[in-house]
């Protein structure tokens, strides 16, 4: 009698656990699904406005001299676009993202040539930075690279900056 309580215990609770079991894992996997789909929507977010904040840095550092460019670049900074994207840094950005880019901007809006006689370099040196804090937001929070590995394929002199 209690082996055969036992069996019937066993063939009502196998379906009832293998449903629950399969249920739950089902309830996990969807989670994490739904958090990785968040996360990717993020990076891709983060992507876009780094992307606009860095663009026209990227031309001032390729203009050579070129006035025309330099002025572009100059206006996209300041135009709203720009800004826009420096508040989706603020909110989409991590910590040090955030304070990286604050660092930069900051330089930028206290420093000229005629003030700072290491300005090229200072310069290079907070650019480097923010893009190293970019690759660890979206790629690698481990890196290794050095601030002048980031720029070494842009400047051919780099070794007469003062960089590391």
């Amino acid at each position: 009698m209690v082996q055969m309580n036992q069996t019937l215990l066993i063939a009502i609770l196998s379906p009832i656990l293998v449903t629950f079991g399969g249920l739950l894992t089902w309830f996990f996997k969807s989670r994490k699904d739904s958090l990785l789909a968040i996360e990717e929507r993020a990076r891709e977010k983060r992507l876009k406005t780094y992307e606009i904040i860095i663009e026209p840095m990227i031309a001032i550092f390729s203009a050579n001299g070129n006035k025309n460019l330099e002025t572009k670049a100059t206006r996209q900074i300041l135009s709203l676009e720009y800004k826009k994207a420096s508040f989706n840094l603020v909110t989409f950005g991590s910590d040090e993202m955030v304070r990286t880019f604050n660092k930069m901007m900051q330089y930028f809006y206290l420093y000229n040539p005629e003030n700072d006689p290491d300005f090229t370099s200072n310069t290079m040196k907070v650019f480097c930075d923010f893009l190293l804090a970019i690759r660890k937001d979206l790629n690698d929070p481990n890196t290794t690279l050095k601030r002048r590995e980031t720029i070494e394929f842009l400047i051919k002199d780099l070794h007469i900056l003062n960089f590391d």
